[in-house]
Parts: C-alpha cells; sequence; structure tokens
C-alpha cells in the first residue's frame, strides 16, 4: 500500500514562536536598518492572505526590528500562510 508522504520538515517551534511575537506586536522595540528592512517587510506583505492584509501593515516594523527577529518574522509567515495568493 502507498504510504502518505512524510511532512518534509518540522517546524523550528523557537523560530515559529518569536515570528508570531513579532507579527503580533509582543516584542520589545529594537533598530536596525529601516531600508533594508522594508524592502523584505514589503516582500513578506505580499505573501499574506487578503484578508490578513487589510489588518496589518508589515511595513510599519521597518527599523524596529534585529536581523533574528526579521528572519523568524519570514519563517512565522512562511509556516502559517503556505499558499497564500
Amino acid at each position: 500500500m502507498p504510504k502518505p508522504p512524510a511532512k518534509a520538515a518540522k517546524v523550528d517551534r523557537d523560530k515559529y514562536d518569536l515570528g508570531q511575537k513579532v507579527f503580533n506586536g509582543k516584542t520589545a522595540p529594537a533598530t536596525g536598518d529601516a531600508s533594508a528592512q522594508r524592502t523584505r517587510l514589503a516582500a513578506l506583505q505580499t505573501q499574506l492572505p487578503e484578508k490578513v492584509t487589510k489588518k496589518k501593515d508589515l511595513t510599519t516594523l521597518a527599523g524596529k526590528l534585529t536581523d533574528s527577529q526579521l528572519d523568524a518574522l519570514e519563517y512565522y509567515i512562511k509556516e502559517r500562510y503556505p499558499a497564500s495568493k
């Protein structure tokens, strides 16, 4: 009998949890390169479903995240909204 495909990779809970906290605004503001972050955040914004996009503007976080927070946010969105748009 054929077996269902195994999940390719397990979710990195620490990274996912940090990304979720950043997404929900539950992290302390930090400092970062606002222009570089704005580009990455704008790309992430396009990956969100339309319903979420209306409520959340990720570009407002530009310059307020560390590199690890931004990486975690990208990971969270990739895992949370895998087939958006």
